[in-house]
């Protein structure tokens, strides 16, 4: 298999050979600038957007492109000026506003938020910034970069006063930012709005279940939304998150996973565990019943004997 550096330089040459027999096309100059940003070369990488954008004016993904330089290097008031300047192309499609919440997103996770607190000169450049972001946001409520970057900021600062919660209602509901930054907001808006915990449209923005929620009952209520969209893969996602921690989802959920596997003709040992459990907490009903029924008779599991023995008490077989 090869390695992630030669992977890069292959598809550097790949992109350059493209341009090489279509310079007047703007994808070739973006696709070799991704690759310089993959390899570590910013400045390269900012070169070949510029060339695509002189190509062709407003063409978004070179546009996204030096967006996301100027956040990897931490030019965060350039950034929310960057995407102001151009929030017209932005709302053109929604998917380039998503894009944009999932590059300021993936900020979160890093070391990058004490990056300016190493020196005593950086105190002043991190206050400085932190200010210049504050009054950006005074003027426009409507960047989400400067959103979720002050949003960032206060959570990771505990701040709970009016401004940070305004701020992080913004974010909670915006598509494409990162799990475990939307569960951070949920939990702290969760103190003042405990309903928050309810809300069925935040918990299906999630893409699985992100850490730290497992054993807390807002866990099963992510994966009973996953059921309820029929996305399969985010609920393959969330079932194996389950497993891998030793967890369960609550009885009705399971339950929904269940008649959600029998609708879909999806048999494994996943849907037999379910049907265990349910029938050890006493959950026994012609789903659970019916489901086990076919698990034994696809040969999926053949240690039934003890759950037979109850189904066939309550009439079940």
């Amino acid at each position: 298999m090869l390695d992630r550096k030669l992977q890069l330089d292959i598809r550097i040459v790949k992109f350059q050979d493209l341009i090489g027999r279509k310079p007047d096309r703007p994808f070739g100059y973006y696709g070799l600038g991704v690759q310089y940003m993959l390899s570590g070369k910013p400045n390269m990488a900012d070169r070949m957007f510029t060339q695509a954008l002189n190509m062709k004016p407003g063409y978004m993904p070179a546009i996204l492109g030096k967006l996301e330089i100027l956040l990897m290097e931490k030019k965060l008031v350039s950034a929310v000026r960057f995407y102001q300047k151009n929030s017209d192309l932005f709302r053109r499609k929604k998917i380039y506003i998503i894009r944009a919440q999932r590059t300021t997103g993936s900020l979160y996770a890093g070391k990058f938020f004490y990056h300016y607190l190493k020196t005593i000169r950086s105190v002043f450049v991190f206050n400085e910034t932190i200010g210049a972001l504050q009054r950006m946001f005074n003027a426009d409520r409507d960047n989400p970069v400067v959103n979720l970057l002050l949003a960032m900021f206060f959570l990771k600062e505990d701040k709970e006063n009016e401004r940070a919660f305004i701020l992080y209602n913004l974010c909670v509901n915006m598509e494409g930012i990162p799990d475990k930054l939307r569960w951070d907001l949920v939990k702290i808006l969760s103190k003042n709005n405990p309903d928050i915990l309810k809300d069925e449209k935040i918990a299906a923005l999630f893409s699985s279940i992100p850490e730290g929620v497992l054993g807390n009952p807002y866990a099963s209520f992510i994966l009973k939304q996953f059921i309820l969209l029929n996305d399969m893969d985010r609920i393959d996602r969330a079932i194996t998150e389950f497993h891998n921690k030793n967890y369960s989802p609550d009885s009705k959920t399971m339950w929904q996973y269940i008649d959600f596997c029998r609708k879909n003709d999806i048999w494994n040992s996943t849907v037999f565990t379910c049907c265990q459990k349910l029938i050890e907490y006493g959950w026994i009903d012609r789903t659970v019943a019916e489901a086990v029924i076919e698990l034994k008779n696809r040969k999926i599991t053949e240690h039934t004997r003890s759950m037979d023995k109850i189904l066939s008490l309550y009439g079940y077989i």
